[in-house]
């Protein structure tokens, strides 16, 4: 989980499970003191892999995002009509077919177009799918850079001296692929830090600050030494494409199931739920929630990702796994905050 003030970069939380006591390793006891190191370079999953920042991860519709943004500035529209179908063919695949979850048409709409904001808020993978293969490898490839994803990007390498494993799109070398790509599958690959990136630039009006974990260094008597100073990456996207994408993001969320809603707070957020594994369909997907909040006024961005669907098995989504996790760290925040 990573949170991250959209405002200034300040990453207000992030966590990794399952971690590990430090205090074992310095016991003055050898024979303790080996033990403990044993048993966590031997554990699985691993307690020292940062999986925030340290590990990328397919990140299913999260990463519709992404591609509406590519599509907003192509010249769509929110209202822009895009299929509706339940299963779409893969071009060049001799038949191989990309579905929607379920099985079922877009919003239950009988497979007949929809607008683009209501295929966000459904995620329907086959309406993204088919906008991947419009809009083209060459733009969805420039607006992932912008937001810090692929090679040739100026994606973080590295935060306050922490190393952040590089998120990537793969090769999209044909359309099925990019079909794929479309939707957070195939090649693509992010850090739970770089979905939170993503979603802090469309809260703060398009612009992404880059993030920082330090704030302050000070000396014993509590003078301070340094300060962080908030940096601009840029304006990665528009700001009414941002606006847009809030909107639709409000969508989202109104759409989204699963428990922890907080009354009387407008969240935007997006959910996704990602295949993976040599079995994909025998594999519990990961879960993902990324949101920001509030809507009108964003003081904090998170992605959530839950590996393997926690305890959920196959029914994990992003909806039902992920997104209780990602509203109580919202709530938290805001209580922080007040």
């Amino acid at each position: 989980m990573v949170a991250i003030d959209p405002r200034t970069g300040a990453v207000l939380a992030l966590a990794s499970t399952p971690s590990f006591d430090p205090d074992l390793l310095a016991s003055h006891d050898e024979d303790e003191q080996k033990k403990a190191y044993n048993d966590l370079v031997e554990a699985s999953p691993s307690p020292v892999l940062d999986r925030a920042i340290g590990a990328v991860y397919p990140p299913g519709s999260t990463f519709k995002l992404v591609v509406a943004a590519a599509a907003l500035a192509d010249g769509f529209t929110p209202e822009s009509e895009v299929i509706g179908a339940a299963t779409l063919t893969l071009p060049g695949t001799g038949g191989a077919t990309l579905s929607n979850y379920g099985l079922v048409s877009c919003a239950a709409g009988g497979g007949n177009p929809v607008p683009l904001e209501t295929a966000l808020a459904h995620s329907c993978n086959t309406a993204f799918a088919s906008l991947a293969m419009n809009i083209g490898a060459a733009q969805l490839r420039a607006t992932a850079a912008d937001f810090g994803i692929g090679e040739g990007s100026d994606a973080t390498q590295s935060i306050d001296g922490l190393p952040v494993a590089p998120s990537r799109l793969g090769p999209m070398a044909d359309d099925a692929a990019l079909a794929q790509s479309g939707i957070g599958q195939r090649d693509v690959a992010l850090t739970p830090l770089q979905v939170a990136e993503i979603t802090a630039a469309i809260a703060n009006g398009g612009e992404l600050m880059e993030p920082y974990l330090i704030d302050r260094t000070t000396r014993p008597d509590l003078s301070v030494l340094s300060e962080a100073t908030p940096r601009s990456a840029g304006h990665v996207i528009d700001r009414k494409v941002a606006q847009d994408l809030t909107d639709m993001m409000i969508a989202s969320e109104a759409a989204t199931v699963g428990s922890g809603q907080i009354a009387g707070l407008t969240i935007a957020s997006k959910t996704g739920t990602a295949e993976h594994g040599t079995d994909p369909k025998e594999t519990p997907p990961h879960a993902w929630y990324t949101a920001f909040a509030p809507a009108d006024d964003p003081q904090v961005a998170v992605a959530v990702l839950v590996a393997d669907g926690g305890n959920a098995g196959l029914g994990a989504t992003g909806a039902t796994v992920a997104a209780p996790i990602g509203r109580a760290v919202i709530a938290a925040a805001l209580a922080g905050a007040r």
